[in-house]
């Protein structure tokens, strides 16, 4: 009844085709439009988290389309595509303060294979944004997309630490190509020194959180300075990849 009652006083919307409370297994997704969640359950690159093959294929460690990279991540995990609903629950986290959201994003987590083997006693460490753009966007998304996995999975033993710090704000990356994407997020982030940080174990697994994967740069850059630092197993999750 209560739902009911909010439904009526503040009505929900489909992320993507702009129905008024949608009914189903997702908050604000419609059941029309759950298909356009392309999640990416099937059989992956462990490297970049590209797609490969169905389920009953084997995962692959690289592919041609990272052959060209040098990442300082071991593996990446990305739950679906960077289209249809989930780029329009990115956006409305991100641009619109959409935190609602981060219940589906929390049953899209859920309902994923292997993901709670996959963060299982893993230090969780979200891509950290420049003061500035946090003081205007009020959260940093990255940051919540990792707090709502530790929730989702309470029994995995995961934990969220801010281990990064932007140094210079960087301009967004959707519009570059790979090499000035990678320019652009170089030298941009350095470890946090408190002293909660520097008294992690260095062989702690340490799972770097972003909301969108592209190229990689932004994640690999992240890693290279928990490198720098000692850290040295370190991988990387994504809610969504772009293909």
């Amino acid at each position: 009844m209560w739902k009911k009652i909010l439904d009526f006083v503040f009505p929900r919307q489909c992320v993507f085709c702009g129905k008024i409370n949608p009914q189903g297994k997702y908050e604000f997704v419609c059941p029309d439009c759950i298909p356009t969640i392309r999640l990416l359950d099937g059989a992956r690159c462990t490297v970049c988290s590209e797609p490969v093959g169905p389920g009953d294929m084997p995962n692959i460690h690289g592919c041609p389309k990272c052959a060209a990279h040098n990442y300082a991540f071991g593996q990446t995990l990305c739950l679906c595509a960077f289209d249809g609903a989930p780029r329009e629950m990115v956006h409305e986290l991100k641009y619109r303060r959409g935190v609602h959201i981060l219940r589906d994003i929390a049953k899209i987590a859920k309902d994923f294979p292997r993901l709670e083997e996959y963060l299982k006693g893993a230090v969780l460490a979200p891509v950290p944004l420049h003061h500035f753009r946090a003081l205007r966007r009020k959260y940093n998304q990255s940051e919540l997309i990792a707090k709502t996995l530790a929730d989702t999975f309470p029994n995995a033993g995961i934990s969220v630490k801010p281990l990064l710090r932007r140094t210079r704000s960087t301009p967004t990356q959707t519009t570059l190509d790979r090499h000035k994407r990678e320019a652009n997020v170089k030298g941009a982030f350095s470890f946090r020194a408190v002293k909660v940080n520097a008294a992690l174990s260095r062989d702690t697994r340490i799972i770097i959180v972003d909301d969108v994967m592209t190229s990689g740069s932004t994640l690999s850059e992240c890693a290279r300075i928990l490198k720098k630092e000692g850290f040295k197993n370190i991988d990387a999750f994504a809610f969504a990849k772009r293909l």
